[in-house]
């Protein structure tokens, strides 16, 4: 059991379903009906596992070769594969129940995107061909928010479009972090990335633009009235920070360790914004 468990990636499952949350909360007005959030929760736990299991079944020949990857079950026992997909395909069919019969009809087409666009457009296609793949994937991992967003009002509005692009935002400087602190392995698995293609000092600039862009997102929040002036001073606080790791990495150019950094410090950043949301609803 703790085999396929591992495929499902429960750490990604967890700040993903914290994404929910912060999307849920968002979107709550007074009240919060507890049974909605835990179907929603549990509908996004079970997709999100889905498509990590696929991810770890279409990328076997890349595994294989990656050093931090080569050790994963379905490399190591072939026999597996049958059965993860089985698992895969289950959690799949079970998280569109549970959409349909206890959320709504939206929130279950945005967990099917995101999978579609994990899944298929990016995992069996992007990442193989082009370094433009994480501003596919990056829509795959902005969708959770969106989807404890539209669980609570059932509609896309304004606010959804904000919190939908500020996730996306947020992703390209995450996944371009792990690009750099994992370079060799994609280079050894001939994966095309920002990194290999045009080098670690120009992935390091498009991660501050993005930063700056984050930070700007952030401060459109406050003046939508989105947050309160304590949780805008301290995202900002935080956020300036994330930009000076960067610039730090981008002047000691690998001369420090600044890539691990940048990559959980960026983790750091997107708990926070959602804890925000949640506490800020709290507040209210």
């Amino acid at each position: 059991m703790n085999t396929f468990i591992q495929l499902m990636k429960p750490r990604i499952i967890i700040v993903n379903l914290i994404a929910v949350l912060g999307g849920f909360f968002f979107a709550a007005s007074h009240t919060i009906n507890v049974m909605l959030l835990f179907f929603v929760l549990s509908g996004t736990a079970c997709m999100i596992a889905s498509s990590c299991i696929f991810n770890n079944v279409i990328d076997i020949d890349i595994d294989k070769k990656m050093f931090r990857t080569k050790t994963r079950i379905l490399i190591t026992s072939k026999k597996y594969i049958i059965y993860a997909k089985i698992i895969g395909l289950l959690l799949f069919f079970f998280s569109i129940l549970i959409f349909l019969i206890q959320v709504n009809l939206l929130s279950c087409l945005l967990a099917v995107i995101g999978f579609f666009f994990y899944v298929v457009v990016y995992s069996l296609y992007m990442k193989r061909i082009s370094i433009y793949d994480i501003l596919i994937g990056s829509i795959s991992g902005a969708i959770p928010p969106l989807i404890g967003y539209c669980a609570v009002i059932n509609a896309i509005d304004l606010k959804a479009i904000l919190l939908f692009i500020i996730c996306i935002v947020w992703q390209i400087p995450h996944s371009y972090a792990i690009l750099i602190l994992y370079s060799q392995d994609y280079n050894i698995a001939k994966i095309p990335t920002i990194v290999n293609q045009k080098g670690k000092l120009c992935t390091v600039k498009n991660i501050m633009l993005y930063i700056i862009a984050f930070i700007i997102l952030v401060t459109l929040f406050y003046i939508c009235n989105y947050i309160c002036l304590i949780f805008f001073i301290f995202l900002l606080f935080l956020s300036m920070i994330w930009l000076l790791i960067s610039y730090m990495y981008y002047v000691l150019y690998d001369r420090v360790n600044f890539s691990r950094l940048l990559f959980y410090w960026s983790i750091i950043i997107i708990l926070v914004f959602h804890g925000v949301l949640i506490i800020n609803f709290i507040c209210l």
